[in-house]
C-alpha cells in the first residue's frame, strides 16, 4: 500500500511538472507574438508534443491563457514585493518597479494586452481584479508612505494619483496613443516615470530620485 501511494505521487508530480512546461512554453510564445497569432499547433510544435497532450491538461486555449496570465501576475507581484523589501525608500522602490517594468515590457508583444481583452475575457477580467488588488493596492501604500515621509507632496489625491499611475502602465501598450512602429516602449516608460514623479514629488524626492538618475545639478 505504502508503494502505491509513492508511486501516486510521482505520477502526480510528473502530471504537474508536464503542465509547467506547458504554461512556460506558451507563455514564451504569446509574449513574443502575442495571443491571438499563436494556435495550440504552435505551442504543441515549440515543445515537440502532440497537441492531444495539451488537451489533457487544458480543456481550451482560454484555460491555458488563464493559467499563463496567474503565472505572469504571480511572478509580477513577487518582483514588486522583492523591490519593496530591498529599497531604502518609496523613491527607489518606484524606480526599481519601473525597471521591472520595463525589462517585462521590452519581452512582450505589444498586442498582448489587446488580444486578452477582446478574445480572453477571462483572463482580462483576472488581470484587471490583479491591477485593483494588487498593483493599485501597493502604489497607494506606497504615496502614502512618500508622503509621510517628505518625498511626495502632502497636497495629492492618492486615490486620483494610484488609478492615474496604474493606467499609464496599460496606455503604454495602446497602439492608438503609442503605434509601435514609432516609439521605443522602454523610452515610452522612462518618459512617463519621469514625468509622473517629478510631478508629485517635493524638493526632497526630486534629489532623491536625482541621485538614483546619477545627476548631480
Amino acid at each position: 500500500m505504502h508503494r502505491l501511494f509513492e508511486i501516486s505521487i510521482d505520477l502526480q508530480k510528473g502530471s504537474m511538472e508536464a503542465k509547467e512546461e506547458i504554461v512556460n512554453g506558451a507563455c514564451e510564445l504569446f509574449m513574443r507574438y502575442g495571443v491571438k497569432s499563436i494556435t495550440m499547433d504552435d505551442i504543441a510544435r515549440h515543445l515537440s508534443i502532440s497537441k492531444k497532450t495539451i488537451y489533457q491538461y487544458f480543456h481550451d486555449k482560454d484555460a491555458l491563457v488563464m493559467d499563463v496570465a496567474n503565472l505572469e501576475m504571480n511572478s509580477q507581484k513577487c518582483k514588486w514585493d522583492n523591490a519593496s523589501k530591498e529599497s531604502k525608500d518609496v523613491i527607489e522602490f518606484f524606480w526599481r518597479a519601473t525597471e521591472i517594468l520595463k525589462n517585462d515590457m521590452s519581452k512582450m508583444n505589444p498586442s498582448l494586452l489587446f488580444d486578452l481583452k477582446k478574445y480572453h475575457s477571462s483572463a482580462w477580467k483576472a488581470f484587471q481584479a490583479h491591477k485593483k488588488e494588487h498593483i493599485t493596492k501597493q502604489v497607494v501604500e506606497m504615496l502614502i508612505e512618500g508622503t509621510e515621509q517628505g518625498y511626495f507632496r502632502k497636497d495629492i489625491n492618492i486615490e486620483i494619483i494610484s488609478r492615474m499611475r496604474v493606467e499609464q502602465i496599460e496606455m503604454m501598450f495602446n497602439p492608438e496613443v503609442y503605434p509601435s512602429g514609432e516609439f521605443n516602449i522602454s523610452e515610452i516608460s522612462t518618459q512617463i516615470f519621469e514625468h509622473f514623479m517629478y510631478g508629485i514629488s517635493t524638493i526632497k524626492g526630486h534629489h532623491r530620485l536625482n541621485e538614483l538618475k546619477q545627476i548631480t545639478d
